[in-house]
């Protein structure tokens, strides 16, 4: 219980620092009669929440060729619009940077979600001895921010999820 409360007041706290620095900004004005106020509102909404409220972001190549391109690509399969589950499977030879994308797509979308998580080298950690248990523990803590569930197996990790 004192954990969730201090949960919720970070959340308050980092709010109440976002709205303040937006109060500061500048720029934002409608100005085109058709839009609606509310696209209007949900823009200025994502663009705090893209500068201000510190989502991590995971390291990528400062300019990778083409990676506009290929982020544009996944964002389009993704189809955030929409309020049902999609996935995208990535595939390839090592190397050819699989990885790299994905870390590229999660940095343009994870301000999107209030929880986030990227789990990098699944695979390997996967294969060791509790390595999927320790994935679904991982994944919980993450989009939680911080809340411990016990992931004792497998089984109890996906009834979890």
């Amino acid at each position: 219980m004192k954990n969730q409360r201090r949960i919720a007041l970070t959340k308050v706290n980092r709010w109440r620092e976002a709205l303040s620095q937006a109060a500061n900004l500048s720029g934002f004005t409608l100005l085109d009669e058709n839009q609606s106020e509310y696209k209007f509102i949900q823009n200025i909404i994502e663009e705090i929440s893209k500068h201000v409220l510190n989502r991590a972001c995971l390291e990528v190549a400062e300019h990778p060729v083409g990676m506009q391109a290929q982020v544009q690509g996944m964002n389009k399969l993704l189809d955030l619009g929409e309020n049902d589950v999609r996935m995208v499977g990535v595939w390839g030879t090592g190397g050819i940077g699989k990885t790299t994308i994905a870390k590229a797509v999660y940095n343009s979308i994870a301000h999107k979600f209030e929880g986030w998580c990227f789990l990098a080298n699944v695979r390997e950690c996967s294969t060791s001895h509790g390595g999927l248990a320790k994935l679904q523990k991982t994944l919980l803590f993450e989009i939680l921010r911080g809340k411990k569930l016990k992931v004792t197996n497998v089984d109890k990790g996906v009834a979890k999820i």
